[in-house]
């Protein structure tokens, strides 16, 4: 194997490095650094990214087929995300942690996926290796820093909200992927658009045998058991223009899988060999929009339905583990344009989560909220934009809650904008903390997780080619919930609340783009958390951190049928207790040929230096996480 990878990532780079330096501007348009480039999320309806008080990163599809993307997880890990990974999407899972904290929002079209109940995902709840293709993305927007008086509870971190495409015209495609371990995707999308009709179809097929990893007391590459994974998902999208900036929107998915259950090397006690995990979901959402003087009016209504069975086998006497969790949810939103510099945005929402695990226990669990939302928002005198809003929860297990929100920023130029913002945050403790689940005990004394946070930032357009993102953070959660092991095996845990967390930081990005075919950009972020246990009296910082200090750098080449790329990732100052090593450094590099009009062929490989690593860490359990040692793979798209 390592000969082999290491023959083609010779080939692949030298193809790379024999690209030329530079093209002429008439043959590769410049890439755009414009902040009058409009964001939904942060605002929850369109506003220029010169007149958001808030850290916004948008990935696009073009950026994202260049990146030779697979999977959500690994798009995010090259942004301002750090994102909490296992193995190489085969045994689980990958949370998200934004500004140091995982109590992150994540939403597709607008509609929230995080779950209540689910195994080793965090706060966040959401299993990024289980979203359907990438092919299905139109763009990705990256909100930091507490959204809650906005979205509600889950938002205390941040928001990823994730936007699907609409069908653009008459055009079916087939992609195939095949790489190490036995890779083998298959992808089949078909899109038609007529008199304000549209659909998109993907149905989608993905297979990976046991994966590897390099042992960090070794050195050596060696399998990890029972890793391997099947994956089958199809989504379609209808959308209807009915006139007068009206439409409705219809959104199906459906995704089914079978995954070995692992999980740890051999020797640890969640090595599993003969145990696996099957999932089936099936998700609905309705989406009706209308105009308002240019405002983003919408009427929504889901239904997202999942069902999760873990076989432990013949290796463990655990019982088999059977989930079921049925979430129901509505939610209107309107902006009223009140004058022309003033404009109020006013929402209702309502959610129900139904919980059965049998296993643990838990029949017919309810966690349900409903909520009121209002922002004000002034164009000020000054090119001054000023907003401040409240939202009103009433959660059915923990009462009523109202957190606020105040935001200015102020447009210094047409290419500089800077702001300060101050958001409360309140999230209430999810179903697993509340009720426990097979390894960890519940609290149904719980206490919902109160702070608020502040940031400040810059951003800033250099000669029209080049771009700085500037923002610091300070937070302070009280109550925040944490988990603590209950036995020196580290295989049963407990829920509590902390008396007190703060957290700090700062993230830089530049972009630049130094040629018409060369782009590159540099990002570093800092991030400190200390907690303070109950009575205690000093803080201590957090062992599970993954990225103290994160860095990543990626070069990218654009020119007539070729692109490529390389991106190197790492981080230090990261606990021992919990991390096999206190930094890391990994390199992905990607190639893309556009054969001809139809036909596209690409390939990357992953670790290209072939390091030990892990993003996961738990004091006193390190190195049970390894990520994936080096492996490739190579696609071809052809457009039929």
């Amino acid at each position: 194997m390592d000969k082999v990878a290491g023959k083609v990532v010779a080939a692949i780079l030298s193809g790379v490095l024999l690209l030329p330096l530079a093209a002429a501007a008439e043959e590769t348009p410049q890439s755009e650094f414009a902040l009058e480039e409009y964001v939904v999320t942060a605002s929850r309806v369109p506003m220029k990214m010169s007149e958001t008080a808030a850290s916004v990163t948008v990935v696009t599809a073009s950026q994202i087929e260049k990146g030779g993307f697979t999977r959500v997880a690994e798009i995010l890990a090259q942004t301002n995300v750090s994102v909490d990974d296992i193995g190489a999407g085969a045994t689980g899972v990958s949370a998200v942690t934004i500004n140091g904290d995982d109590r992150v929002l994540v939403l597709v079209d607008g509609r929230k996926i995080n779950r209540e109940y689910f195994i080793g995902m965090g706060k966040t709840r959401v299993n990024l290796n289980q979203l359907p293709s990438v092919k299905n993305i139109e763009r990705i927007e990256i909100v930091r820093g507490p959204a809650s008086a906005l979205y509600g509870s889950d938002a205390a971190g941040g928001v990823i909200n994730i936007i699907t495409r609409k069908a653009a015209a008459d055009s079916t495609s087939i992609s195939v992927q095949s790489g190490s371990w036995g890779q083998r995707n298959y992808t089949l999308t078909t899109e038609g658009k007529e008199n304000g009709f549209g659909y998109r179809v993907t149905a989608e097929r993905k297979r990976q045998d046991d994966f590897e990893y390099k042992d960090w007391k070794t050195g050596k590459v060696v399998t990890m058991p029972n890793s391997y994974f099947d994956q089958d998902a199809l989504t379609l999208r209808l959308d209807k223009e009915l006139g007068e900036g009206r439409s409705l929107s219809l959104y199906v998915e459906h995704l089914e899988g079978k995954a070995g259950y692992g999980l740890m090397p051999p020797g640890n006690v969640q090595h599993h060999p003969t145990a696996y995990e099957t999932t089936l979901e099936n998700n609905l959402d309705i989406t009706y929009r209308w105009g308002q003087n240019g405002g983003d009016n919408v009427f929504k209504v889901y239904h997202n339905a999942a069902d999760y069975d873990i076989h432990k086998g013949s290796d463990t006497n655990q019982p088999d583990k059977f989930l079921t969790s049925r979430t129901t949810g509505a939610e209107w939103q309107q902006t009223w344009q009140l004058g022309e510099n003033y404009a109020l945005l006013s929402g209702l929402e309502w959610r129900k989560v139904t919980i059965d695990a049998p296993t643990d226990g838990i029949y017919s669990k309810d966690l349900s909220n409903q909520a009121v939302f209002l922002e004000n928002r002034w164009n000020l005198p000054g090119k001054w934009t000023v907003t401040a809003g409240m939202r009103y929860d009433d959660h059915n297990a923990f009462g009523g809650k109202s957190t606020a929100r105040v935001t200015a920023n102020k447009e210094l130029n047409p290419n500089t904008n800077m702001y300060i913002s101050w958001g409360q945050v309140y999230k209430a403790p999810n179903a697993d903390e509340l009720y426990g689940q097979s390894q960890a005990i519940g609290n149904p004394e719980l206490r919902p997780e109160t702070g608020d946070t502040v940031t400040l930032g810059l951003n800033t357009k250099f000669n029209d080619d080049s771009l700085l993102k500037f923002s610091v953070f300070s937070s302070r959660l009280k109550d925040a919930i944490s988990y603590y092991p209950i036995d020196s095996s580290y295989m049963y845990w407990k829920f509590a609340n902390l008396q007190e967390q703060k957290r700090q930081g700062l993230d830089i990005s530049w972009t630049k783009q130094l040629s018409p075919a060369w782009n590159v950009t540099a990002g570093y972020a800092y991030a400190q958390i200390k907690n303070k246990d109950q009575g205690a009296a000093d803080y201590y910082l957090d062992p599970k951190n993954n990225q103290p200090n994160g860095y990543r750098l990626m070069l990218q080449y654009d020119q007539d049928k070729w692109n490529a790329g390389l991106a190197v990732r790492g981080a230090s100052g990261r606990d021992l207790s919990a991390y096999t090593a206190s930094s890391y450094w990994v390199m992905d590099l990607t190639a893309g040929y556009q054969v001809n009009a139809d036909l596209r062929a690409y390939a990357k490989v992953y670790n290209l230096t072939n390091r030990a690593y892990e993003l996961r860490g738990e004091a006193g359990t390190r190195g049970v996480f390894p990520m994936a040692a080096r492996h490739l793979y190579f696609g071809l798209e052809r457009r039929l």
